[in-house]
Parts: C-alpha cells; sequence; structure tokens
C-alpha cells in the first residue's frame, strides 16, 4: 500500500487527531468525562504491583495525554481527588516524595467513557538517597534506580504522535524491553505532513503501522557520530535506511536530522523532521 504525503508543514491542528487534552471540569461538560484517580502505595518489594498486605499512603501523580497537556493531582484515601478527563488513553507518572522513588515511572490507563472512573496504582519505593520530584510543566525527574526507557523518554520530550502510534501499533512493552534501541523519532510536525485520511489510515492498520515504526528503530545504540559515520543502517523492520551528510547535516533516508542523542536507558533517539515510509 503506497501512503503519499505533502511536504509542507501544515498547521499544528494535526495534534487534535491524537491528543485527548486533558479536560476542564466545568459543570456543562460533566457527563462527557471520565476520571482518572491515583492510589499511593509502599511498593515494599520494588516489583511495581501492589501485592497483599502493602498499604496506601499520600502520594502525588501527573497525568498527560502524552504531549503539551499536563494535569498533577493528589492521593486520598478514596477516589475523591480524581483527575477528570475526557475518554482516551493517557500516561500516569507517580510523584516520589524525599526519600521514596518510583518502581514503574510510566502507568498506561485507559479511560473507556464517560462517567469511566480509573484507578491508577502509584508504587512508591522508600530509598534514602533518592531525590524529591516535583509537579512542573515537564515530567519528573527520575530517582536513583529507575531510568526512563525509550517510550516513557518520548512521553516526557512531548511526542505526542509518536507516543499514540506506539501504543495503538501495540510496541509500548517491546520498546520498554532491554534493547538496546536506536530510535528515529519523528517530531509533531513531521506526522504533520501527513493528511488527515492519510494518517487515520495508517492508525487503523496496524500491521502497516508496525511497519512504518519498525522502520525508525534501528538495533544497538547508535550515538549520533556512529549514524554519522555510516553509510547504511538496517532497521528492525529488516529493511536499510540510507545515511547521508550534506552540508553538514545528517540525513536518514528521507528525513534530516535535527537533534541527537536523547539518552533512555534501553537506547539512544534522535528526532527526525520526516516520517519513514518503507
Amino acid at each position: 500500500m503506497k501512503i503519499n504525503f505533502r511536504r509542507g508543514v501544515v498547521g499544528l491542528t494535526m495534534l487534535s487527531l491524537f491528543g485527548a487534552s486533558l479536560a476542564l471540569t466545568a459543570p456543562a461538560q460533566a457527563q462527557t468525562l471520565g476520571k482518572i484517580y491515583g492510589v499511593a502505595f509502599i511498593d515494599s518489594n520494588a516489583n511495581g504491583k501492589r501485592d497483599p498486605g502493602e498499604s496506601t499512603t499520600l502520594g502525588r501523580f501527573k497525568v498527560t495525554g502524552g504531549g503539551a497537556f499536563w494535569r498533577c493531582g493528589h492521593t486520598g484515601r478514596d477516589n475523591t481527588y480524581g483527575i477528570m478527563v475526557r475518554p482516551g488513553t493517557y500516561f500516569v507518572m507517580p510523584i516520589a516524595g524525599p526519600g521514596q522513588h518510583t518502581s514503574t515511572p510510566v502507568i498506561r490507563v485507559q479511560v473507556p467513557s464517560p462517567g469511566s472512573a480509573v484507578q491508577a496504582d502509584l508504587p512508591l519505593v522508600p530509598q534514602p538517597l533518592a531525590v524529591a520530584e516535583n509537579c512542573g510543566e515537564y515530567a519528573p525527574k527520575r530517582t536513583a534506580r529507575v531510568p526512563w526507557g525509550i517510550p516513557e523518554t518520548a512521553v516526557a520530550k512531548g511526542f505526542t504522535t509518536l507516543v499514540r502510534a506506539i501504543d495503538a501499533a501495540g510496541l509500548f512493552d517491546t520498546l520498554s524491553g532491554p534493547g538496546p534501541f536506536t530510535v528515529f523519532a519523528p517530531n509533531d510536525l513531521a506526522f504533520a505532513q501527513f493528511t488527515e485520511e492519510e494518517l487515520n489510515t495508517i492508525l487503523a492498520d496496524r500491521d502497516l503501522l508496525r511497519s512504518v515504526l519498525t522502520y525508525h528503530v534501528v538495533p544497538g545504540r547508535l550515538k549520533a557520530s556512529d549514524v554519522a559515520g555510516a553509510s547504511q543502517l538496517t532497521t528492525v523492520n529488516g529493511k536499510t535506511l540510507t545515511v547521508q551528510v550534506k552540508d553538514g547535516e545528517v540525513f536518514v533516508g528521507d528525513a534530516r536530522v535535527i537533534a541527537t542523542d536523547i539518552e533512555a536507558a534501553n537506547g539512544v533517539v534522535h528526532v527526525i523532521d520526516t516520517v519513514l515510509v518503507p
């Protein structure tokens, strides 16, 4: 199947195709909203799961649709303190306090319908050497022992459309694996070069979407100098990408590399300005 797309950069309105932005809690919207509430607990064995006997505690968490939309919340002893959102997929980040770290840095939740109340268990582990986190605009800094993988890095850096595509393709867990991976990550303007019809076609076809996304992933941890020194790279898709240096800029396939060496626990991310289509 051939996918054509415009090379001219179109408006940022394409972000609305994927970004289920966090909703305001105005009474007039109440019937269209669901709720995410966090239950913080002491993860005594640091396995990221709430086991019998592990007690609840007070805590904080952040919710994002994968991009620039953030909302911070506090846990309570019940679900009173939930964050109201429209139905959709969200990413919840536990916020560790002084002397704690989180054993699960990002929790993916689905709010299926208006009126749904979804619980996110927030695992907190006592750690005297850990650094307190914050609830600022961007993703919280990781504390000791819990580095971010590729998906968490994409969430933190605001790759809204890429995160949605990874989730729709079922590659979230794969790209959280040991790797290592080198990912050429299209930014949101790169995805905005597709028409709405083209983009919806790709997202609706999981096999096609997986083929496109794995064409952006190369096994191993390749720094910018490694990429620039190669003539071609073999992708997880099985096909190769041609590497060229033109006027001091590096191109992989038809895409220009515009930012490099974003470190993740299981690999490295380089940002590109065009979606690569195998």
